[in-house]
């Protein structure tokens, strides 16, 4: 049985929110129920002629939205009709979450002010940005956005993912500043035999950093150097005490080295460093840092709105936004591939609230919406015990968690950290990641 605000919800679909007022709305719910005026005049306390008045008002505005006769008797199946002719509409409309959201995609919810910070930030000489969030969380989509702006500013890109270095690559600095500075002239087609530039004398560091100077030198712009899952070299103590720094170096130089402010930096990383890093030394300290979290209710609204569903951040226990937030932590991508998957269902649902509910209870079961995204996350937490023992000394709450053991349950998405102190803030995973270890 639907609600009064679920019947609006689903009338609103074929007419205007405001033309439905609460009687309106009544008399629909309630013959939807298959309920007579008398009795509906019962149950709502409406005079019977207001009722009826109401109904003969629904009855020939439906008419004349469906082009056809629609009357008390039949227009529950022509409506399912309609709803179902829309779903299917909007099914193929529909983008499956999972990668980045593009440029023209509806169902990009934007981050205003922090959007508009890193757009000021990056036409900085030597800007550091900071992106950080858990998987999914949006940093890409972000980053996308972040990398049309400085293309339409003419800007040169360079493009590094650390997934794509193997773990021989990444536990050795040689390696890895070879790997990226192979990647700089690359991308930038550059005429450059890299052996020409490295130096065994002065080691790899200064290679890359005389390197780096020399193209740039030879820009006539600007050159935005990304750096995506910069948390991978967090595993190799080593090489995160060399690596970090020299990104902080070249900030650093930007202050006095012409060809130095030439370069952006945009850094993106699942959680903070947990490698004992001199504070001057650090990337992490300097720039524009933008934390990613999950979306609040005001962007949920707008979110469910776009897959139609007319639901409101009104703070109620029982609210979907509320569900949403409290079950979720507002996670983009699973709020996103929970909205999607009731909005391209082929059956009619008369509640949505429920079928939300319904669907949460469900969702990290096996074969559930969620089960993919949890299962990966398992495989992570099982390959790193400290993120396992800080789960378990979360769960017992009778010691506090070290800050490398909250960093690494930050990065999963369980927790996030409020003024030093770890606070769980998806309780899917949470629970989920208990009753499976």
């Amino acid at each position: 049985m639907m609600n009064h605000q679920e019947a609006k919800d689903l009338l609103s679909t074929l007419l205007p929110a405001e033309s439905l007022n609460m009687v309106r709305v009544e008399v629909f719910r309630l013959s939807w129920e298959g309920k007579g005026y008398n009795i509906i005049s019962e149950e709502t306390g409406y005079d019977h002629d207001y009722v009826r008045k109401g109904g003969a008002w629904l009855w020939k505005t439906l008419s004349e939205v469906l082009e056809c006769s629609v009357t008390k008797r039949n227009f529950r199946p022509l409506l399912e009709k309609a709803l179902a002719a829309n779903s299917e509409a909007l099914a193929h409309e529909l983008e499956y979450p999972g990668g980045i959201i593009s440029f023209t995609s509806p169902f990009y919810i934007e981050r205003t002010e922090q959007e508009k910070a890193v757009y000021n930030e990056v036409l900085r000489d030597g800007a550091v940005i900071r992106i950080k969030g858990p998987r999914k969380m949006g940093k890409s989509s972000l980053a996308l956005r972040l990398l049309d702006h400085v293309e339409s500013e003419g800007y040169r890109i360079v493009n590094i993912d650390f997934t794509h270095a193997s773990s021989k690559t990444l536990s050795d600095l040689d390696q890895l500043l070879y790997w990226t500075m192979t990647q700089v002239i690359s991308q930038l087609r550059l005429s450059i035999d890299l052996d020409d530039h490295w130096n065994a004398l002065i080691g790899s560091k200064l290679s890359t950093s005389n390197l780096l100077h020399d193209i740039l030198d030879d820009l006539d712009r600007p050159l935005l150097l990304v750096i995506k899952e910069l948390n991978l070299v967090y595993e190799y103590e080593d090489v995160s005490k060399n690596f970090l720094p020299l990104l902080r170096s070249w900030f650093e130089e930007s202050k006095h080295a012409p060809a130095m402010k030439k370069l952006r930096q945009l850094l993106i990383y699942s959680t903070e460093v947990y490698v004992n890093l001199d504070i001057n030394l650090s990337p992490f300290n300097v720039g524009l840092p933008i934390e990613l979290k999950g979306f609040d209710g005001d962007q949920l609204e707008s979110l469910a709105n776009i897959y139609g569903y007319r639901w409101k951040n009104d703070g109620k226990a029982t609210s979907p936004i509320t569900m949403l937030l409290s079950s979720l932590g507002g996670h983009p991508y699973l709020c996103q591939l929970a909205l999607y998957s009731m909005a391209s269902s082929s059956e009619i649902i008369e509640s949505p609230t429920q079928s939300l509910k319904q669907l949460l209870s469900n969702a990290s079961k096996p074969g559930g919406v969620f089960s993919h995204f949890l299962q990966l996350i398992l495989v992570d937490l099982n390959n790193n015990q400290s993120a396992m023992s800080a789960l378990r000394k979360l769960e017992s709450a009778q010691e506090p968690l070290t800050r490398v053991e909250m960093y690494q349950l930050e990065r999963l998405g369980v927790i996030n950290i409020i003024e030093g102190e770890p606070q769980i803030v998806n309780q899917m995973i949470y629970k989920y990641l208990l009753s499976n270890i």
